[in-house]
């Protein structure tokens, strides 16, 4: 029984396809941190161990839930869904990689075929319509309560720093936020294909977010995406609860209204951090701190993002390259004057060594090292 499940995994065109967008975004975030600051911010390896954990363990604590619930769905169910979610993923937009968008479209087009003709679909999609509405709610509950926890708990881990123009074409800095989760679910095919037993089948799903923070620090705004999450996750299990107890009249039409919610939270925090002034924005402040290379002095010395660099052994700097210039000046012992997020002004001091990596591993908001990198604009 296990080993069938572990061939529906593998034998998954969603599982491949998420794998290649997983590579793809992990190629281009690499080549895009390079051009703008000669340096990777991490190695792919991290993109491949967020993928795995701790989403994982959220997984096995979901598919207990389908387990103990014998979630059943049908053969068409499962090659619609995937196929579906295989084509969302082949995007390579992270946004998109939640079971809302596959079960918007499986939920709509269930709803028309009384009025669009469907051809030669018509018997495939009347067997669709066989799976009831609280699998649709307890598989994005589940997913999207996951999705949440994630959000808090691994989003803001290793963003990926980037510099962006404003509209009055000034370079300012941000955290890309662009992951992928793996997140199998257990769902089961009733007897079929001469077994006299339920088929288990193992759903590869995707969970996915892309973020670009520039208004406040990354887990600000994963914190406010994470609590709409799940209000949505909530409402959604508590409508699958609620089928046991009592039938709720057009609860399709609900989900699909979830499904449009589950965008439109994402589109209101763009939407207002968009509208903030920029964190990572040069001016009266000195230089200021998009990351840190880990490992780095500037790692060493703790400091963080959005912190900003106002003086080296007293002399005022103004970016990067002033504060380059600085660290020439007062070699082999430097006094940093740093300003926090609080706008306190805290002391670090640190020997210098020929070994030290350029600017001490310290990312700033300036120029792109590569003149012939386009910047997209807020």
């Amino acid at each position: 029984m296990s080993f069938t499940a572990l061939l529906t995994l593998l034998g998954s065109p969603l599982l491949w396809a998420t794998f290649v967008a997983l590579a793809y975004i992990s190629m281009t975030r690499i080549k895009r941190e390079r051009s703008m600051f000669r340096s990777r911010r991490r190695s792919p390896k991290s993109d491949w161990r967020h993928f795995v954990w701790p989403s994982l363990l959220l997984a096995v604590l979901g598919t207990v839930a389908t387990v103990l619930l014998e979630t059943t769905v049908n053969f068409e169910w499962v090659v619609t869904f995937t196929v579906l979610y295989a084509l969302i993923v082949l995007t390579m937009h992270p946004r998109f990689m939640s079971p809302a968008f596959p079960f918007l479209i499986m939920l709509v087009v269930i709803g028309l075929r009384d009025v669009v003709p469907l051809a030669g679909l018509t018997n495939w999609v009347d067997r669709l319509a066989g799976v009831e509405w609280p699998v649709y709610a307890l598989v994005f509950g589940i997913v999207t309560l996951a999705e949440a926890i994630l959000l808090r708990w691994n989003g803001i881990k290793e963003t990926s720093p980037t510099l962006i123009l404003s509209k009055r074409g000034q370079f300012i800095g941000g955290h890309v936020v662009k992951r992928i989760w793996f997140f199998p679910l257990v769902v089961f095919l009733p007897p079929s294909f001469g077994l006299d037993f339920s088929v288990p089948v193992i759903l590869p799903i995707p969970i996915g977010v892309s973020l670009l923070s520039t208004g406040a620090l990354p887990g600000t705004l994963l914190g406010r995406l994470s609590l709409y999450r799940g209000l949505l996750a909530v409402v959604a299990l508590g409508l699958f609860a609620g089928s046991y107890a009592f039938d709720v009249p057009y609860v399709a039409y609900v989900l699909i209204g979830l499904f449009v919610l589950y965008e439109l939270a994402l589109q209101l925090i763009k939407r207002e951090n968009r509208g903030t002034t920029p964190v990572f924005l040069n001016g009266n402040r000195g230089a200021v701190i998009i990351d840190t290379l880990p490992g780095s002095p500037g790692e060493t010395m703790q400091l963080v993002p959005g912190e900003s660099i106002y003086k080296v052994n007293g002399t005022v700097i103004t970016g990067g390259s002033s504060f380059y210039e600085a660290l020439q000046l007062h070699k082999p012992y430097i006094k940093l004057e740093v300003l926090n997020l609080n706008g306190d002004i805290r002391f670090v001091q640190r020997a210098m060594y020929e070994a030290d990596p350029h600017e001490l591993g310290i990312l700033f908001v300036g120029e792109p090292m590569s003149p012939r990198l386009r910047l997209r604009k807020l």
